[in-house]
């Protein structure tokens, strides 16, 4: 069960999500807290790159910030599951919880597709899925009819 600060800080998720659907951007945001504080500590979106995932933006800056090689102790929220690529990155940073949205049955890699964190090597944070799910599956369901939308018109 979620806390209210957790459900705050998904909610701001999905917030900074909504923004990137208003600029016609894949609406996935992705936010590193302190998981003792709860201080963010980076938020990153989604940008139109193959490798510009909001949890790789996130980490990067929150690496840096805190000048260091390992998230022990942080957290992430972001509202779809993470891809298998962004999972190995959050389970290299020894991220120790994830709450996350959306599933993506397609392409995720936490609880659909590879499964990362069952596989061996590879370090397995706290995981709480279905955060707002509802909420994040609406978003990209807009940005994808949007896009259907946008390809008929042409």
């Amino acid at each position: 069960m979620l806390n209210i600060e957790s459900i705050n800080l998904m909610q701001l998720t999905i917030d900074l999500a909504k923004k990137n659907l208003a600029k016609n951007k894949i609406p996935v945001a992705a936010i590193i807290v302190n998981g003792q504080t709860n201080e963010i500590i980076a938020k990153a979106t989604n940008d139109n790159s193959p490798i510009g995932h909001a949890e790789l933006k996130a980490i990067k800056k929150a690496l840096k910030k805190l000048n260091t090689n390992r998230l022990d102790g942080c957290e992430m929220y972001v509202n779809l599951e993470p891809c298998p690529m962004c999972a190995v990155a959050i389970s290299k940073v020894h991220l120790s919880k994830i709450y996350f949205g959306a599933e993506d049955e397609k392409g995720g890699g936490v609880i659909n597709g590879p499964k990362i964190f069952s596989l061996p090597n590879y370090r397995s944070p706290e995981i709480i899925s279905h955060c707002l799910a509802e909420q994040s599956s609406e978003l990209l369901k807009k940005f994808f009819l949007n896009k259907r939308k946008t390809k008929e018109a042409i």
